[in-house]
């Protein structure tokens, strides 16, 4: 048994082993894992009747599963507390990078599409996912969600426990990242995004400002940094 501090500051003790669980997915294995926040969570419960909120968020769980139904043969999963979203592959193979890019590119655009702003980050290490206890922990979360927490736009940052595998990607012709000038809380640094709006950009911006008309103060920050990223983007 071991006790780890989880992200949240919880302390639990876990047993490390390798059985597996669900479709031969691993419980302590290396890979990839994507942190992601919704945005402004804390004012829409308080303004929000508690039915809302929950048919907002059932509603809104049963849009991106779909997307993690869609490449489950693939060892993708997604777990989801409050605000917080975790989606994980079943493995580091570059098949898996290229697959969990893939689901969270797409459950970016359906978010913001929907008018729930998220902002994230991918990392990459030794991780814990146990989905019988629903405990969830490794370095590589950590990494994700301290870089999570910097982001200063919404999009999808990648630590550089991934930047190698990224660019394995790229020399194969598989674009799910770019490079960028990325907005952040400490300033503008330069990181890999998974660019969740090269699809339609037109549609992306177009639910940006209509996110726009819900915020006032700083909220719109992250909108006006969101299109600037957006505007440098050269298909």
């Amino acid at each position: 048994m071991a006790r780890l501090k989880l992200p949240n500051g919880e302390i639990v003790e876990i047993s490390l082993n390798t059985s597996k669980v669900n479709n031969d997915l691993s419980i302590t294995t290396e890979r990839y894992i994507v942190f992601l926040d919704i945005m402004g969570f804390k004012d829409r419960v308080a303004r929000t009747k508690h039915e809302e909120l929950l048919s907002m968020l059932n509603d809104f769980n049963q849009r991106i599963s779909k997307h993690i139904l869609e490449h489950k043969e693939h060892g993708i999963r997604l777990s989801q507390f409050s605000d917080s979203i975790l989606i994980y592959s079943s493995d580091n193979k570059q098949s898996s990078l290229q697959t969990i890019s893939e689901v969270s590119s797409k459950v970016m655009e359906t978010a913001i599409n929907s008018g729930i702003p998220l902002k994230g980050a991918i990392a990459k290490g030794v991780i814990t996912c146990d989905i019988s206890k629903q405990l969830y922990f490794g370095q590589a979360l950590i990494d994700a969600y301290l870089l999570e927490e910097n982001v200063k736009y919404y999009g999808v940052l990648a630590h550089n426990s991934v930047e190698a595998d990224i660019k394995v990607l790229e020399e194969k012709g598989l674009l799910f990242f770019r490079d960028i000038e990325a907005p952040l809380k400490s300033g503008t640094v330069s990181h890999f995004e998974i660019c969740w709006y090269k699809n339609d950009i037109q549609a992306a911006k177009e639910s940006l400002r209509k996110i726009r008309e819900t915020v006032s103060g700083d909220p719109r920050k992250y909108i006006d940094n969101s299109l600037k990223v957006i505007d440098s983007f050269k298909a």
